[in-house]
Formats: structure tokens, C-alpha cells, sequence
């Protein structure tokens, strides 16, 4: 049960309009809480009651309940965190999500016992997911109230940027790449460049050159298809170095050379410009090193 005393700059709104506008729900949510039921002044209320200022409402709101992830302390490297948004600096090598065959280790469970620790009773959920060999920034909304806001108020402007070590001198300092990626694997578990494909574009600017062997980019990509920057960057003829399911040098490092570095965007509750960055992990930091080297 929640209880919520109206604040209106208007003489009376409807109790769905309230909802929506003024406490930011989704109409999926509203709906559900109508159906629930909602009081006003103790007496039972529809979705096109007025509401006037000094209202108080009783919402009954459905159980809050845990996911069944299991808990794992672990040394996490927090970067951003509000009362609805976490932002996690993900290393290489671990998996976002259990699977069948990961059910433990992953960023899922360590989330799942920070959550318990804050006594946050809600499912773990990822706004954006990463592969387990890239590292970076990852979002968990802290509810489901919190995911809807971000996909409804913030997707569309979210600005996401990666660092990829790729090999070979592109021909051009910058570029965008537009060419959609299928929506399922191959044999070997590759996507590929597909008509069929979903929609996607890639955007990168050549940063530094390595003895005429490799470069370091930074990508900024408008889509989130599956595996999108690798598909790209490998069909562009410079696949990024560590990737060998796309055709990458995995001899200096054994994973793709591939950062989630930074994500804008504008915070779906207060409407502030928000900003989150991860420096380069070590491996990347030292393939970088070695790469100036030679």
C-alpha cells in the first residue's frame, strides 16, 4: 500500500491523466494500479476521477519481489548512482546475465546481493547489455517504473560511445557505417550483414595509428543491434584485434580490443543532462602501450 497526497498547479485532472503526467507512469502501470484499485479521500476511485489539489490517494501496488538470481559479493566498480539509475563499470570476461551454463559469477549476481544489501526487493534488470568479453558501462534501472522512463524519455537521445582497437590504417579519419545486421547467428555463432538484417549504424573517428598495424577508434553507435560495432568494423576490413569469431588478431590480446566508454543521456525523472565514463581497463591500457611500442 502507498499513499500520496496530490499536488496540482490546475484546478482538477483526471486520476489516469495524474498518473501518467504528474507521477511519470507508464500507461501500462497506471492501468494496472487502477485495476488494483486506487482510493481518493478513502472512497474507490476510476481512471476518470478529478482529482483537485490536497487530494490524498491509497495506491495498492502489487508485492515487490526479488528475482531468483543468486547473491555473490563482489568487488563491483560502481559509477553512477541515484535513487532509479545504477551504472556499473563491467570488467572483461564476465557474463551480464545466468544463463544455463553461467549461473553464477555473472554481473547479475553481484547486483542481485548490492540490491539485497540496499534492500532494494525488485528483479535485477539491464537497460543495455554488453558481450562478456567487452568491457564497460552497463545501467541497471533500479525498477520497473525506472526501466519504462528510460526507454519512453531517454533511448532516443542516449548517446553511447566505445573504444575498439581495430587492425590495419582505415583509409578515411572518420566515417558511418549503415548497413543492417541479421537478427540471428550462424553456424559459428556470427551475425552478419544481412538485407534482411535490423537497421544499424555505427559511427567512428580514428583517434591514433600504430605503426601502420593497428588504430584505436572511438565508435559511437545510434542502434544496439547484437554484436553491431564488431559486424561493422570487420565488414569495413578492419576487424577489431582479439576478435576471432570476426577475424581479429587474437595473438597480443585474447579478447576484442572493445570499451563501452561513456553514455549520455537525459535523466528520465529530473530531465538532467546526465554524463557516465569508464576509463580503459588494464588490458586495453596495456595492449595500447605495447602497440606504441613497436
Amino acid at each position: 500500500m502507498k499513499k500520496h497526497i496530490v499536488k496540482l498547479s490546475m484546478i482538477k485532472k483526471s486520476l489516469l491523466a495524474y498518473l501518467k503526467e504528474d507521477m511519470n507512469l507508464s500507461s501500462r502501470k497506471a492501468k494496472s494500479l487502477l485495476e488494483r484499485g486506487i482510493q481518493i479521500n478513502s472512497k474507490k476511485a476510476y481512471g476518470d476521477s478529478k482529482l483537485t489539489d490536497g487530494d490524498f490517494l491509497i495506491l495498492e501496488e502489487a508485492n515487490c519481489h526479488r528475482d531468483n538470481t543468486i547473491p555473490q559479493k563482489m568487488n563491483l566498480s560502481f559509477l553512477y548512482e541515484d535513487d532509479y539509475i545504477l551504472a556499473v563499470d563491467k570488467p572483461p570476461y564476465m557474463v551480464v546475465h545466468p544463463t544455463k551454463t553461467h549461473l553464477e559469477g555473472t554481473l547479475a549476481n553481484g547486483i542481485r546481493y548490492y540490491f539485497d544489501e540496499k534492500n532494494i526487493k525488485e528483479p535485477v534488470r539491464f537497460f543495455n547489455r554488453i558481450d562478456m568479453n567487452t568491457s564497460g558501462i552497463v545501467i541497471i534501472p533500479k525498477s520497473s517504473q525506472a526501466h519504462s522512463l528510460l526507454d519512453r524519455y531517454s533511448a532516443d537521445s542516449m548517446e553511447k560511445k566505445y573504444t575498439a582497437v581495430v587492425s590495419g590504417i582505415l583509409k578515411n579519419r572518420t566515417g558511418r557505417i549503415e548497413l543492417p545486421v541479421s537478427n540471428q547467428s550462424d553456424t559459428e555463432g556470427k551475425r552478419f550483414i544481412s538485407p534482411d538484417g535490423n537497421f544499424a549504424i555505427t559511427e567512428y573517428e580514428v583517434l591514433a595509428e600504430y605503426a601502420g598495424v593497428a588504430s584505436l577508434l572511438s565508435v559511437s553507435i545510434k542502434t544496439g543491434r547484437t554484436h553491431q560495432i564488431r559486424v561493422h568494423l570487420s565488414n569495413l576490413g578492419h576487424p577489431i584485434l582479439g576478435d576471432s569469431l570476426y577475424g581479429g588478431d587474437d595473438t597480443i590480446i585474447k579478447r576484442q580490443a572493445l570499451h563501452a566508454s561513456e553514455i549520455e543521456f537525459s535523466h528520465p525523472i529530473d530531465k538532467s543532462h546526465v554524463t557516465i565514463k569508464s576509463g580503459l581497463p588494464k588490458d586495453l591500457a596495456s595492449l595500447i602501450k605495447s602497440l606504441k611500442n613497436e
